[in-house]
C-alpha cells in the first residue's frame, strides 16, 4: 500500500497487474456502448484501475462517460480515463521488433474531461496508462501511469483529423509510451521496474 498524505484517493493495489484481471470474473469480455469495436484488453485496463483503488481489489468496471472509463471516489475523486497499448508492434520479421506502441487520445474527450473537472474543487481529472506485451496471446504488463489529465494535456501536440466508425471525423492525437514517457520526466527503468508511477502526487 502507498503512503498518501493528499486528499487524493489512495492506490491500495499497485501489484496488482494486467494479466492478474485476465483471470478474474467478467474479464476479458466487451460491453456497454462501442463493443463491437472494443478490445478485451483495454476493457480489462479498465478493469484494473478500480481493483487497484479498491481495498478488497475487486475487479469490475463502471464506464460513466465516454471520457471517464472509472470514478474513483475520495475527498478529491478522480474521474479516470484508461488508455493501453502494447509496448512493440509486430515487426517485417520476427527478428526485428516493431516501433513502439501507441496511445490514441481524442481530443473532444480529452477536453471534455478536463473542463467538467475544472468546475469542481472536489473533482479531479486524470489518465490511467497502461503498456503491455504479449506472450502466446497472453498479455503481460510492462508498466502502468497515473498522470493529471492538465499535465497530459502540456505534452499534447500536433493533432490530427481521423475517422472514426461511430464518432465521425474527430481531431486525436497518438503519442508512443516511449515518447509519453520522455515528454513526462519518467525513465522507461523505472516505468518497468516500479508497481505504479503515480504523478497525480508529484
Amino acid at each position: 500500500m502507498t503512503e498518501n498524505c493528499s486528499p487524493n484517493p489512495d492506490v491500495i493495489n499497485p501489484e496488482m497487474k494486467l494479466e492478474d484481471v485476465r483471470y478474474k470474473v467478467n474479464a476479458n469480455t466487451c460491453d456497454g456502448y462501442g463493443r463491437s469495436t472494443a478490445s478485451g484488453r483495454g476493457y480489462n485496463a479498465e478493469r484494473l484501475v478500480n481493483a487497484i483503488f479498491h481495498e478488497s481489489g475487486r475487479v469490475f468496471r463502471a464506464s460513466i462517460e465516454p471520457y471517464v472509463d472509472a470514478y474513483v471516489p475520495g475527498e478529491i475523486s478522480y474521474d479516470v480515463e484508461v488508455k493501453s497499448c502494447v509496448a512493440r508492434y509486430q515487426g517485417s520479421s520476427t527478428s526485428e521488433p516493431g516501433r513502439y506502441g501507441q496511445f490514441r487520445i481524442w481530443k473532444h474527450h480529452h477536453d471534455q474531461l478536463i473542463a467538467e473537472t475544472t468546475l469542481s474543487d472536489s473533482r479531479t481529472a486524470i489518465y490511467f496508462f497502461v503498456v503491455y506485451s504479449v506472450r502466446y496471446g497472453i498479455e503481460e504488463e510492462v508498466g502502468k501511469l497515473l498522470v493529471p489529465a492538465e499535465v497530459v494535456d502540456d505534452v499534447l501536440d500536433n493533432w490530427s483529423l481521423e475517422e472514426h466508425v461511430t464518432m465521425g471525423e474527430q481531431k486525436t492525437r497518438q503519442i508512443s509510451w516511449h515518447l509519453l514517457l520522455k515528454r513526462l520526466g519518467v525513465s522507461t527503468d523505472r516505468f518497468k521496474s516500479e508497481d505504479i508511477i503515480d504523478l497525480t502526487n508529484e
